[in-house]
Parts: C-alpha cells; structure tokens; sequence
C-alpha cells in the first residue's frame, strides 16, 4: 500500500506558515513544525537551539519537522511524504533526515526525483551541471518500514531563509 501526502510551506517575509494535506485514503495524519535554529557560542562552546520561528530575518535557518501518524486500524507500509523548499528559502545541504526512509530529491518543482549525486541540471546555454542543494525545489521521503496502528514518525530538513 502506498501513500502520498503533498505539504504544502508557505514562506512569507517574517512569517512563516505552514498548510498541510492529508494523506490518501485517510490513514496518515500529519502536523508540520517550524523552528528556528539559533547557534550560540558560551565559552568557545557552539550550543544548537530550536526556538519558535514567531519572526525570521534573511540567514536564519528554519527546521522544518513533519510528524506522521497512522490513524488506521492496519499497519501501513510505502509512506510517502513530498515537501516543497519554500520559497524565499534555500536547503541546507545535507539536512534531510528520516529514519527507515529512502531520500531523494527534485530540481524541476516535483516532477522527477532521483538521489542527490544523480541530480543534474542545464542552463540556458545547454551546459549541465551536477545539481547543487541551492538548485533544490522539493523533497521526498518514503518510509518503507510498516508503520503499526496508532504509531508516529518523523522526518526533517532544514533551510536558510535568503
């Protein structure tokens, strides 16, 4: 069985919103947080915090977590969960997360996906690249382990707000 569930973050200015749909079917529940991350440094030590993103500035870093929840009476397995980067943001490379999940993303707004280091891209003049986290437009996440009733996961990545 698989699912798919489209989130939909909406970025704007100093006010960071989230929209959310649920998934196929019924069966999966989801809630989308964000929090800024804000690094310290208390006597040559970094300390990493997660704050509420009330109002975010350009160069802020935004953790964007997804928590799902099967709200069936079976065990659901395949669960796929598609991210757009919001807009006004940039992936921080390296930031998605998710255990038991198989990674990839997308440069062309959710239309193909592929793993990182298969992710190219062509300029106007026809020169390809290899795609770099900035050329990003969507993530997607496919959490194959079964997930039991009445059972929670989550996934995560982080952006910077330009």
């Amino acid at each position: 069985m698989r699912h798919l569930i489209n989130l939909i973050s909406g970025l704007m200015f100093v006010v960071i919103t989230t929209n959310t749909a649920v998934a196929a079917q019924g069966s999966i529940e989801i809630k989308t947080e964000v929090k800024k991350v804000e690094i310290t440094t208390v006597y040559g030590k970094k300390k990493v915090r997660e704050v509420e993103a009330k109002t975010v500035v350009p160069g802020d870093e935004l953790l964007y977590t997804v928590y799902f929840k099967n709200i069936d009476r079976v065990p659901v397995d395949n669960i796929s969960i598609t991210d757009p980067i919001p807009k006004g943001t940039v992936y921080k490379e390296g930031s998605a997360f998710g255990a038991g999940t198989d990674i990839t993303f997308s440069v062309n707004g959710g239309k193909s996906y592929a793993a990182a280091e298969d992710l190219t891209v062509t300029n106007s003049k026809g020169d390809t690249r290899r795609a770099q986290a900035s050329d990003y437009t969507n993530i997607s996440w496919v959490f194959k382990p079964k997930l039991a009733a009445g059972k929670t996961g989550t996934v995560q990545f982080r952006v910077i707000l330009k």
